[in-house]
């Protein structure tokens, strides 16, 4: 079995190698359902599709400058990508899997075994470039500012044309203190002029 690897890998030059590798990451990132649901509903804004192709692109960069990268370096990168970009932040622990498959990509690639890259576009060809599949990815969305939540406004507060009453301003306090005043032994107290500089 492993004569045909041998033939593919001699036959595959390192821009051939290096383009599977590429189309292989964004087939894999195309396939992973949290990242389509942020393209979908436009978490990136207008061009969410683009950032998944930049994203695509920045893995394979990854690789390119840091030939020793590790599953762990594609986890953050695509961890913050999604976090900056998306304003997403993921729980279930999928940019695992896409780091696995990514490694693995290369593997095969670099071992000239093109399978994997070829089932991926096989499968995305299939669906005739629809979005893949959601399926279970649950969405909880959070609240930034953990000093307002709107929903807990109590309903009370709440006037008619939807103001919330906030009660009585604080008191302005100064910044700098005001010097006690002095009382002479008459009872009368002494006015104290500003000094002019």
């Amino acid at each position: 079995m492993s004569a045909p690897s041998e033939a593919a890998a001699a036959s595959l030059t390192p821009a051939q190698a290096q383009a599977k590798f590429e189309l292989g990451i964004w087939h894999t990132l195309f396939n992973w359902p949290i990242l389509t649901v942020a393209v979908t509903s436009g978490w990136g804004g207008p061009d969410s599709s683009d950032k998944r192709d930049w994203l695509a692109g920045q893995v394979s960069e990854l690789f390119t400058s840091e030939p020793a990268t590790e599953a762990e370096d594609v986890e953050v990168m695509l961890l913050q990508v999604l976090e900056d970009e998306f304003g997403t932040r993921l729980e279930d622990e999928s940019e695992v899997a896409v780091a696995k498959d990514i490694m693995l990509l290369r593997k095969e690639i670099g071992e000239g075994n093109l399978a994997m890259v070829d089932r991926l576009q096989a499968r995305w060809e299939a669906r005739k470039g629809k979005e893949v599949s959601t399926g279970n990815v649950q969405v909880k969305e959070g609240n930034q500012d953990a000093e307002w939540d709107g929903d807990s406004v109590d309903e009370e507060t709440d006037s008619e044309d939807g103001d919330v009453d906030m009660g009585e301003a604080p008191a302005l306090v100064s910044a700098k203190p005001k010097p006690m005043p002095v009382v002479d032994e008459d009872g009368f107290t002494k006015v104290v002029g500003k000094r002019r500089k």
